[in-house]
């Protein structure tokens, strides 16, 4: 039987930066029974590609009516923060939250994820050859350069169009803010803050390893 999915006046699209908590709050809409896609994994319900189906077969060719918004009520992360502006054309009447997070804890917590990793289509797309923020100077420049305008870009323009918009630091806030916006009523679990759980995980783990182990698992992250 084929789901029917919320009328677009009711989708939510999460148009802040990666990085910015987009994991937490894909589980946090989750909770809400919003069924959520973050960014465009092979692992999603779609079988995402990366990017690069959406990228080469849709945006590039300036036709920003992705496949997925008629499987999905709620959007995390790329590609969907990047094409904002398109998004608001398109659905004038949806929930739109900018989540942000301190600038220098940001930068920092890019660097140290992305570094070594492949770089996807999407960060292509989007930084060309600072993809990578962990390379150089002038990389980690691109991205603070990047995150201010699109944050100040997106504040701006909804405070001028007279917009509802939620800015929300999920590091902060949480379950509270969030459902008051969405008129949903709070759900009695904790907010799912999924990065600070992989790491208590880690953390746990690594202890009971002997220290001959862990002291050697500690330089590899340095």
């Amino acid at each position: 039987m084929t789901e029917i999915r919320l009328p677009e006046s009711q989708k939510v699209f999460v148009i802040g930066f990666h990085k910015t908590g987009t994991t937490s709050l894909a589980e946090a809409l989750h909770l809400l029974n919003y069924k959520t896609v973050h960014g465009d994994a092979r692992k999603a319900a779609h079988g995402g590609t990366e990017g690069r189906l959406l990228l080469e077969e849709y945006i590039k060719k300036g036709n920003y009516r992705l496949p997925t918004f008629d499987l999905y009520d709620a959007f995390t992360d790329n590609p969907y923060f990047s094409i904002w502006k398109e998004l608001v054309r398109m659905f004038p009447d949806a929930r739109y939250i900018l989540t942000v997070r301190d600038e220098k804890a940001w930068i920092s917590s890019c660097i140290k994820y992305y570094k070594g990793r492949r770089v996807r289509p999407m960060r292509e797309w989007m930084f060309g050859p600072h993809a990578d923020p962990s390379r150089d100077k002038e990389g980690k420049k691109a991205w603070l350069v990047a995150y201010r305008r699109h944050n100040s870009e997106i504040i701006e323009y909804f405070k001028s169009a007279g917009k509802d918009l939620l800015v929300i630091d999920i590091s902060r806030q949480g379950w509270q803010m969030l459902c008051e916006y969405l008129n949903k009523p709070v759900p009695s679990t904790p907010f799912p803050h999924r990065n600070k759980t992989e790491k208590s995980r880690y953390e746990a783990v690594k202890s009971m390893l002997p220290i001959s182990v862990r002291r050697k698992i500690s330089t590899w992250f340095k």
